[in-house]
């Protein structure tokens, strides 16, 4: 909310450049979800526009000041960062902009080392180096990068003859630079480190909840939300409802009680897992004793239906008494037609399990 004496043009500017500013940072992410993609995106983004904001005027000093070559190197970093933005906006390859974003970096770091920079201050910029390196192309290869940047850094400075030996700094800064950058190197391995196992943490986190909410506890088969999430995946054309449910399964509970019960379930889906294995269908434990499949197109359904019911039939649960439970299942098939809404599908499908109930049980009825 903004104060009653905000100037309203002032305000429009600021919400304005906010938009750019997320628009831009944001680009090639693909989604703003806080994922490993759409954060190395966002960081590449802003690496770009740092560096344009950077190394742009930095260059222009450099060229006014006569200082021609370090100029265009700065002039053409910048051209290539912005050039690189346009492209991860197009594309979303952030690995590709990532490299662009880097060996430039390395480059041009090393040439300020060897150059001495403006006015000597080119080896300042070096510590950008290894967050920059790590993040974006992670611990492993981050660290041989870095690795490989601190030998550059070491033969520029103490095995070769170059402009920064004029400058009259002295003689211990050398070993400074080098002390320092390691222990920049350091702290940001670490950084990285931890920071690559809570995301890590955090991926692990999010799948357990993810097939918590998608899962049946007692099956371990899909629940509705998960069914309905991997039916939004497929591009079936046509696909057969089949709505299965345990005759009978009240007698189960009442007579051995809910622990049989459950356990006769999971004997139930394992079996319904082991006969469908090799189908083209998505299995789910519906509520209760009624279990969903959704099949893709079949021409032999009502008899691979049959068999289902049939096999079923032979499942038996041993009790600790040395009873046997087992019962019959009860089927309402239906097959969705061109245009019609799943909901409408399982509606015919459960008509079709009612009356398979009403007519004697143990039946495959066909809507």
């Amino acid at each position: 909310m903004t104060n009653s004496g905000d100037n309203p043009t002032k305000v429009a500017w600021y919400i304005k450049v906010q938009q750019w500013l997320n628009k831009t940072l944001n680009a090639g992410a693909g989604d703003h979800s806080f994922t490993n993609a759409s954060r190395r995106a966002f960081i590449i983004n802003l690496f770009c526009l740092v560096g344009v904001l950077f190394t742009a005027p930095l260059s222009i000093v450099s060229l006014v000041q006569g200082y021609w070559l370090v100029g265009s190197v700065l002039l053409t970093i910048a051209v290539i960062y912005i050039i690189n933005h346009l492209y991860l906006r197009a594309t979303h390859n952030y690995l590709f902009s990532a490299n662009v974003i880097l060996y430039p970096l390395y480059a041009l770091m090393l040439y300020l080392v060897y150059s001495g920079g403006v006015n000597g201050t080119g080896h300042v910029w070096i510590y950008c180096i290894p967050p920059v390196s790590l993040f974006l192309h992670g611990l492993r290869r981050g660290l041989i990068e870095v690795g490989a940047f601190l030998a550059a850094l070491v033969v520029i400075l103490f095995l070769i003859p170059s402009p920064f030996d004029e400058l009259g700094y002295h003689p211990d800064l050398k070993s400074r630079i080098v002390y320092s950058f390691i222990l920049v190197g350091f702290l940001s391995t670490i950084y990285e480190y931890i920071s690559s196992r809570f995301n890590q943490s955090l991926q692990e986190l999010s799948h357990q909840l993810e097939v918590a909410a998608t899962t049946d506890p007692l099956t371990q088969l899909l629940n509705r939300r998960g069914l309905e999430q991997q039916l939004a995946e497929t591009d079936w054309m046509s696909p057969s409802i089949v709505l299965l449910d345990i005759d009978f399964f009240k007698r189960i509970n009442d007579q051995y009680g809910h622990d049989y019960g459950d356990e006769y379930l999971v004997e139930v889906s394992q079996a319904l897992k082991a006969k469908l294995a090799n189908e083209s269908c998505i299995l789910s434990r519906w509520g209760g004793e009624e279990f969903l499949i959704v099949m893709k197109q079949q021409d032999s359904l009502k008899a691979l239906t049959n068999q289902l019911r049939e096999e079923l039939a032979q499942v038996v649960l041993n009790t600790r008494e040395g009873d046997e439970i087992s019962t019959t299942v009860s089927m309402g098939v239906s097959r969705m037609k061109a245009g019609e809404s799943m909901s409408k599908a399982l509606n015919r499908a459960d008509k079709a399990l009612y009356e398979a109930k009403n007519s004697g049980r143990n039946k495959v009825v066909l809507a």
